[in-house]
């Protein structure tokens, strides 16, 4: 069983991942509905990102944040998928495919660990919810 501290943890990182992602294709993002979409987005990465890491450090645990390694890795992925084709299908087609497996990990995750404190609870569902919404928000763009 993982712990809440350990959910909360993977909260933070996945909200870090979404922000990473948004912000290594945001620089190709030419249409202006798509671009507001994905500031929009960002910002709710960011509250979330924030809540998490606030919520652990009210637990006595820092945060743990991706690795350097890994944010690395998928911004040169995504801006070498982005540089070859910039249309705003492709960037929509990108960021779904993070958001699933935002929403992939998030489940899983969710269901190895005994969460007894709702606001723990609450940000979980918070994380799903937004994962789902963005996939929805990005359909408009294929």
């Amino acid at each position: 069983m993982l712990s809440e501290n350990q959910l909360l943890n993977h909260i933070y990182q996945t909200a870090e991942m979404g922000r990473e992602g948004i912000q290594s294709v945001l620089k190709y993002a030419g249409e202006p509905r798509l671009v507001s979409a994905l500031n929009s987005q960002l910002t709710e990465y960011e509250q979330l990102k924030n809540a998490a890491g606030s919520m652990l450090q009210d637990r006595g645990e820092p945060p743990k944040g991706v690795s350097p390694v890994a944010k690395a890795s998928s911004e040169v992925m995504s801006a070498m998928k982005a540089m070859t084709d910039r249309s705003a299908a492709n960037i929509a087609e990108m960021m779904i495919q993070g958001s699933t497996m935002g929403v992939t990990k998030s489940l899983r995750t969710l269901r190895d660990c005994d969460v007894r404190d709702d606001n723990v609870r609450r940000l979980a569902d918070k994380l799903l919810k937004t994962e789902q919404a963005n996939i929805e928000e990005m359909k408009r763009f294929l």
